[in-house]
């Protein structure tokens, strides 16, 4: 009986050894960093971008897109985020558009859907299911270049909210018609109507 004890505590311990021996051999998978959607992420020196993607407006051709982005602030200070993509606008240079975008200390800051938090990317070749170049640099680290995934807001419903709004269609200003106002006459010996004359 004792034998039999003695035995079973054995092994166990055995089994303790072995399995807790797991972690020296193999790393714990949970602690690795990833990107958990379908953008992709990079670091600029405390500046983390977080599931970069470009959602286009349907149709195919992927000339406008909205950059959807998390960019967190690890320090105290505020900070300007570059960013620089291929365009084919008249207002290009060297085929580039770049643009600053404000990051305060501190935070995480979304862009998305909607007037305030959106950044659409006009003229630009990226159709879905593309990698479309996009240059970011923050502060005194170096920049790097990510290849951001274009998404099709049409195709997947969960980012249908997030595709570029339609470019405003201009209305014609119509032109004022100008309408004549005629000269009131006046007959020979009398007043226009309304007229006071001194007597």
């Amino acid at each position: 009986m004792k034998l039999r004890a003695v035995a079973t505590i054995a092994l166990a311990a055995s089994l303790a050894v072995g399995l807790s021996g797991c972690n020296f051999f193999s790393p714990q998978r949970t602690l690795e960093k990833y990107d958990p959607s379908d953008g992709v992420g990079a670091n600029l020196g405390d500046i983390e971008i977080r599931n970069a993607l470009l959602v286009t407006d349907g149709g195919g051709e992927g000339e406008r897109g909205t950059l959807v982005v998390s960019i967190t602030n690890l320090t105290d200070q505020a900070t300007q985020l570059r960013i620089e993509y291929p365009s084919f606008a008249s207002d290009a240079v060297n085929g580039k558009v770049s643009f600053q975008l404000g990051v305060p200390a501190k935070s995480i800051t979304t862009t998305s859907a909607g007037d305030s938090g959106q950044i659409v990317l006009e003229d630009i070749d990226a159709p879905a299911g593309s990698l479309f170049r996009v240059y970011m640099q923050a502060g005194d680290a170096p920049g790097t270049e990510v290849r951001v995934p274009v998404l099709d807001g049409s195709t997947f419903n969960e980012y249908a909210t997030l595709a570029p709004s339609p470019s405003p269609t201009p209305t014609p200003t119509p032109t004022p018609t100008l309408t004549p106002t005629p000269i009131p006459t006046t007959t020979a010996g009398t007043e226009p109507e309304g007229t006071v004359t001194n007597g």
